[in-house]
């Protein structure tokens, strides 16, 4: 069971989410193998153990182990990729101004008036959560393209990391432009002044209350040390 075990843990380390994809029949073929060792590593465990370990145990710990092996290499092959990918897309179109293209400055302005109807600087709240959309999309993109270069004679699954790409490069287009437009915006540096003096002012206002909170720590100690030598002088504790 140790060695299958070695072998199991071996193969999960090299076969990494960043690996190259595996085609479904291996995936499937992997799983197959685990699970074999899982038995086999389980019948020797039952029979050589110093003490007696119900079948149920070690029939659920191999089944752990097999279930987790094959969702694993799963989402390395080119439909698990693509499937995480489109999870992806789903999560970043929940954003208006992602998902939506406009044809003009003012309706687009409108729109970011909308969404962060209640924050004190809708632009750089709204330049901000488009930034950090921007990484996601870099890293959806790779899933696409890597799935769409081993996809093989699948011609079903090409479709899809056809249609993924197209959505993908759509939303990425939206995202691109909405940044350039509120960069070019006559109140976006206004705003994003007034924010880093926010930053600033809160980074002080931190550093004063962790200040603050130091004396009170070294107060308290030295509070605790005079207790502790009155306490020895009144009872006449000697070291």
């Amino acid at each position: 069971m140790i060695k299958s075990t070695k072998i199991i843990i071996v193969s999960l380390l090299l076969l990494t989410p960043n690996a190259y994809p595996i085609q479904r029949s291996t995936a499937d073929m992997c799983t197959a193998t685990v699970a074999a060792l899982c038995t086999a590593g389980s019948y020797k465990i039952y029979l050589d153990a110093p003490y007696t370990i119900h079948p149920a145990i070690l029939a659920g710990v191999s089944g752990i182990i097999t279930a987790t092996t094959y969702h694993f290499l799963h989402t390395i092959t080119p439909a698990g990729r693509i499937k995480r990918a489109n999870i992806f897309l789903d999560d970043i179109a929940r954003h208006t101004l992602a998902r939506v293209s406009f044809d003009g400055e003012q309706t687009f302005f409108d729109a970011v008036q909308d969404v962060y109807l209640t924050d004190d600087l809708p632009l750089i709240s709204a330049y901000n959560h488009l930034i950090n959309l921007v990484p996601v999309m870099h890293y959806t993109l790779s899933l696409i393209n890597t799935a769409s270069a081993e996809v093989g004679k699948d011609v079903f699954l090409q479709e899809e990391c056809d249609a993924s790409l197209s959505r993908a490069n759509r939303l990425f287009k939206n995202i691109s432009d909405a940044i350039k437009r509120i960069r070019d915006h006559k109140d976006y540096l206004s705003q994003l002044t007034i924010y880093k003096e926010s930053l600033a002012q809160e980074k002080q206002t931190i550093a004063q209350q962790q200040m603050a909170h130091a004396q009170y720590d070294m107060a308290q100690a030295q509070q605790s040390s005079s207790f502790l030598k009155w306490f020895k002088f009144l009872f006449g504790y000697k070291k």
